[in-house]
């Protein structure tokens, strides 16, 4: 019982890393997008 509990916490906090990994790399391709954006928005106004 004791090692599933382990077990499943180590691939919780794996899971939770490779997730953590991801976001970032998300919000920074937002993050460009968004700057793409209003850098030509600004172009326009």
């Amino acid at each position: 019982m004791v090692l599933h509990v382990n077990l499943k916490s180590m691939l919780t906090s794996q899971t939770w890393s490779y997730t953590k990994s991801h976001i970032r790399i998300l919000c920074h391709d937002i993050s460009s997008i968004i700057i793409h954006h209003n850098s030509i928005s600004y172009k326009h106004a």
